[in-house]
């Protein structure tokens, strides 16, 4: 137990310091981020944001958001505070977007993605790395539904997220983004124009022996009550 503890302290520590330096792909990405990719989602869907006030400091944090389509990645990245974008890493779904050097090599690069391997056996290695990210300073972006909702509603989370939230030091920030089912739903080929916003709710910590179950469960919980702000408001 103590040499695990220990084990934990050498990762924040070499996190902290790892945080400040970036490589050169990662400033690369934010750049054509900042001067390619956000203009032209801007012009398509307008990007509103509620509770930025709940994204203080540098995490890490874990973005539990909703998933609606394929633009959910690119709106949350352009709803982030500049100072944290360059540390966030997005599970993306490696039997999707990392089939092909076409596919990965831009999704790597844009949207600071990372394969994720939504079932089998390889799952487990995913989240591993996801923890080293975790460990190491760095954010994460993630769906917990592992895939796009086909009708606009809330789909169960999985335990994934849950396994994620128990890291010590991890802050989950409940996600709701509100206008992408709209704007490019499952299935679509081209955007439609529509306003889109993303709230971010009260970030959550969790004691380290709940069951990723439960913790899973919570976290819907709470996204899904923000969704059904968005919707009284």
């Amino acid at each position: 137990m103590q040499a695990s503890k220990k084990m934990t302290g050498i990762l924040w520590q070499t996190g902290s310091a790892s945080s400040k330096t970036h490589s050169f792909t990662t400033w690369l990405g934010e750049g054509l981020r900042y001067l390619l990719l956000f203009p032209a989602l801007r012009m398509i869907t307008p990007i509103g944001v509620e509770g930025i006030e709940h994204v203080q400091g540098d995490g890490p944090y874990i973005f539990a958001a909703n998933h609606a389509s394929h633009l959910d990645t690119p709106v949350l990245l352009a709803a982030l505070p500049r100072r944290l974008r360059p540390r966030v890493q997005v599970a993306a779904a490696a039997d999707y977007f990392f089939t092909s050097c076409w596919k990965s090599v831009p999704v790597r690069i844009l949207l600071n993605a990372f394969a994720f391997e939504r079932q089998g056996p390889c799952c487990a290695s995913s989240l591993l790395r996801a923890r080293q990210f975790l460990a190491t300073g760095h954010s994460l972006i993630i769906f917990p539904e592992g895939t796009r909702t086909k009708d606009g509603q809330l789909q169960h989370f999985k335990k994934g997220v849950g396994k994620l939230a128990l890291i010590e030091e991890v802050r989950v920030i409940p996600t709701w983004i509100d206008g992408t089912y709209t704007a490019l739903p499952k299935g679509a080929r081209w955007p439609h124009m529509q306003r889109v916003t993303v709230h971010f709710g009260v970030p959550l910590n969790f004691a380290g022996g709940a069951n990723p179950l439960n913790v899973a469960a919570e976290i819907e919980q709470h996204v899904c009550a923000l969704a059904t702000r968005t919707v009284s408001s």
